[in-house]
């Protein structure tokens, strides 16, 4: 497995132990990261993901429901919106290919979730790629 596809599933893990727990953000990335040995990059891309879902949470969120299209935020799935915020923020903050992430996301959905979940999240992540330029200057300004 690549440095950010490690990176990508770490920082879904996080984030989902993040959204059932409610605990302290700082002690869960540091559980996640340091029960194995990474390599620097993989285990700072994790943190990056993850610190920067949790700076731009309410963004990330209000994109799932409005792309989700009648959906409120409480009935996806916990592992489903782990993923898409992790996918959302490197869309935005990163200039990673709109491929790869959504691939690597729906890659993560289909082990993880079930499996009428990849059309619902390949939906929003396509929803959102599309307006991709647009939604990374909104959230500069």
């Amino acid at each position: 497995m690549g440095k950010r596809t490690t990176a990508r599933k770490l920082a879904m893990q996080a984030l989902y132990q993040y959204q059932i727990q409610k605990g302290h953000a700082d002690e869960i990335i540091a559980y996640t990261l340091d029960d194995h040995d990474f390599i620097p990059d993989t285990r700072d891309f994790a943190a990056a993901i993850f610190a920067g879902v949790i700076a731009h949470d309410a963004f990330i969120n209000n994109l799932i429901v409005t792309y989700s299209i009648d959906w409120k935020i409480d009935r996806i799935a916990h592992i489903d919106k782990a993923i898409l915020r992790v996918a959302i923020w490197e869309l935005l903050f990163t200039d990673s290919s709109v491929k790869v992430v959504i691939a690597e996301a729906i890659e993560l959905i289909a082990k993880y979730s079930v499996y009428e979940a990849i059309k619902f999240v390949n939906g929003i992540l396509g929803g959102i790629a599309k307006n991709r330029e647009s939604l990374q200057k909104e959230v500069a300004d």
